[in-house]
């Protein structure tokens, strides 16, 4: 067993959480709660997140890279952007992600995250190749299902 398979320990004191998860990343937040991300259009434009709640909470616009979750770690296929509220980061610790910058944030199975997903790519790709069979989201599918029904049933008889 390698120091990258091992997940951060459970805060000192703190009460065991068997469905915790840590994830561990970068905050693209600025000091005004900001996030900046090129938007792809080569350096001439910047997508900005602004986390603003009025209620006080804190929140991260985290850069995912992977999680730990029973005593395990896991990499993500492709990092992650997640909109996190509540939880404050801390330096990451386990899981190869030590001393290299990246935080980590202590989240529960039931936390309600917001995910931000980006796709860069022209039109035909975008739009129209994302339409083709195998590729569109299953719920099209059960509504060309449904349309090819005669009155509910699947046959004449």
């Amino acid at each position: 067993m390698t120091y990258e398979s091992i997940p951060a320990p459970p805060l000192a004191g703190s009460q065991y959480s068997a469905d915790e998860i840590i994830l561990y990343g970068v905050d693209l937040n600025d000091g005004k709660h900001i996030a900046h991300m090129d938007a792809g259009l080569g350096g001439n434009a910047d997508l900005q997140i602004k986390l603003d709640s009025k209620v006080g909470i804190t929140g991260f616009t985290v850069l995912t890279y992977g999680y730990a979750f029973e005593g395990h770690c896991y990499r993500l296929d492709t990092t992650r952007i997640f909109i996190i509220t509540g939880p404050n980061a801390e330096p990451a610790v386990g899981c190869g992600f030590d001393g290299l910058g990246y935080k980590m944030w202590r989240i529960t199975a039931s936390t309600k995250l917001l995910e931000v997903s980006t796709a860069l790519g022209d039109a035909q790709e975008l739009i129209l190749d994302a339409q083709l069979p195998g590729k569109r989201s299953p719920s099209s599918y059960a509504i060309t299902l449904r349309m090819a029904h005669r009155g509910g049933r699947l046959s004449n008889d």
